[in-house]
């Protein structure tokens, strides 16, 4: 039991020299797995990740550099796991993917006329659908979070010209807009990209294709934080052949972030059941940058400059994970609840967390404490490590907080499909401590920083939030961490 901050446990292991390690699938060994580190994600990588594929026994080697803390294992159809070099010892094992699925998403881009794009083609397509390590694509994105299970595809690629471009250009036109772009649609059979249902992921066609995603030209407005430009943004309209059926689209301009396009991603998967978590008063402390339906989203931010662009490149490129109860419960209505293992506690509980970005293991990912105070309302604990698309929200500001264990009160009766009611609040481990400095996000929005609970010089190793209290016991050389919880009824 090693009672030291995780950052510096993972700089023990040779790092730079050659890692080798075996993958099974519990009983046997697979062969064809690719592995390759895990490094912050990019818009346009400047090289090639390392990458080695195991052979006949299982087994791999691949060289590394003296940064590297851990690698990722992925294999189509099979769970993905990020694996720190501490846990490189034993065999790494990934079963089939729970809910395993490919969807098709089908692309809209506008053309308005004495507009040229931002983003070529196939500038855009490499945003949306690359595959390549290390890449930050909207694929990747969604591969990652679901654990292996979710493989987004570009399924058809529309160019269209609109010969009226909205004046003046913001969210109040985006409705007229998208109603524009879905007549392209009208004598296009969906069976091609219609393989879930878009209300709960589950298998099989409801008539409407899995995804619409429209591009309009333009600058995008979350970032210039400016009401006469285009946001990102999720509207539910009617299918253009059928009209009395619902359909989720998504519409942004071409030079979007990443991090704006998943969120507004994920409201669609499942019908804005994914809520936001930010509220309009930007002085509540909600779920911050520990969240991509709140600040999260525009993890990755290495320059402030809202006013010019191109944005894509240093902005929101590295978008925050969702919590577990975004993952269990609300996307597509829980349909990848199984990729986070869950444990509930009514009164009290000591053991192992396993982070949140690995795939399911010997212990719970997740624990969830009911409120006596509330119906329905419960606490969430979930272990936060800087580990894939995660990494943008450490982002080279290292210090106490910034990973370790995270703590939320939620309410699930505060979802709304309206005006945003902040349904998670983070339990700060650092109250009163300064926002960081610049580059800061648009809006003032709270970042929550220094919000996670941890063992180490300047952390915090207990918390209490009303009858409940919290205490970190210890973390290992893989970044688990051993906690107690206690409950006074």
């Amino acid at each position: 039991m090693i009672r030291l901050p995780w950052a510096f446990i993972l700089c023990l292991p040779l790092a730079g020299a050659p890692v080798s390690g075996r993958v099974t699938d519990g009983l046997r060994p697979l062969a064809g797995v690719r592995v390759h580190p895990d490094r912050t994600p990019r818009v346009r990588p400047t090289r090639a990740l390392p990458s080695a594929l195991t052979d006949a026994e299982g087994r791999f080697t691949l060289d590394l550099e003296p940064a590297d803390t851990a690698v990722v294992v992925e294999s189509p159809g099979r769970v993905r796991d990020i694996v720190p070099l501490a846990d490189l010892g034993r065999d790494v094992v990934l079963p089939p993917a729970p809910a395993y699925r490919k969807e098709k998403v089908v692309v809209i881009r506008l053309r308005w006329p004495g507009e040229a794009p931002l983003r070529t083609d196939d500038e855009l397509r490499a945003l949306l659908f690359s595959r390549e390590p290390g890449a930050a694509s909207a694929a990747n994105y969604f591969y990652e979070i679901s654990k292996g299970s979710l493989e987004l595809e570009l399924g058809r690629f529309l160019p269209m010209d609109d010969e009226t471009p909205p004046h003046p250009r913001d969210d109040v036109q985006a409705r007229a807009i998208l109603a524009r772009a879905v007549t392209r649609l009208r004598d296009l059979e969906p069976g091609p990209w219609d393989a879930v249902d878009n209300r709960t992921g589950a298998p099989g066609p409801d008539g409407r294709p899995d995804h619409l995603w429209v591009v309009a030209p333009g600058r995008p407005g979350t970032v210039t934080d400016t009401v006469e430009e285009l946001s990102a943004i999720c509207i539910l309209e009617p299918l253009p052949w059928n009209r009395t059926v619902q359909w989720p689209m998504v519409l942004f301009p071409d030079e979007t972030p990443l991090g704006f396009i998943v969120h507004e991603a994920l409201h669609a998967m499942g019908e804005n059941r994914v809520d936001d978590f930010y509220v309009a008063d930007r002085r509540v402390r909600t779920a911050g940058r520990w969240d991509v339906m709140d600040a999260g989203m525009f993890q990755g931010w290495d320059a402030f400059h809202p006013g010019e662009g191109p944005w894509q490149e240093d902005t929101a490129y590295s978008p925050a994970h969702p919590m577990g109860w975004v993952r269990t419960d609300l996307w597509y209505h829980g349909a990848f609840k199984d990729t986070v293992p869950t444990l509930r506690v009514e009164r009290a509980w000591e053991g192992w967390l396993d982070p949140l970005a690995r795939a399911p293991g010997a212990h719970p990912q997740r624990l969830v404490v009911p409120d006596p105070r509330r119906r329905g309302r419960f606490w969430e604990f979930n272990v936060r490590r800087p580990l894939g698309f995660d990494r943008g929200r450490v982002a080279g500001r290292w210090g106490a907080g910034y990973e370790g264990l995270v703590v939320a009160r939620v309410d699930p009766g505060l979802l709304s499909r309206g005006e945003p009611r902040g349904p998670v609040r983070v339990i700060d481990a650092h109250p009163g401590t300064p926002e960081p400095a610049r580059p800061r996000y648009p809006g003032g929005r709270w970042q929550l920083d220094d919000a996670a609970f941890n063992l180490g010089p300047g952390e915090r190793s207990r918390g209490q939030d009303g009858p409940l209290a919290w205490e970190v016991l210890a973390v290992d050389p893989a970044g688990r961490m051993r906690i107690r919880v206690r409950l006074k009824r």
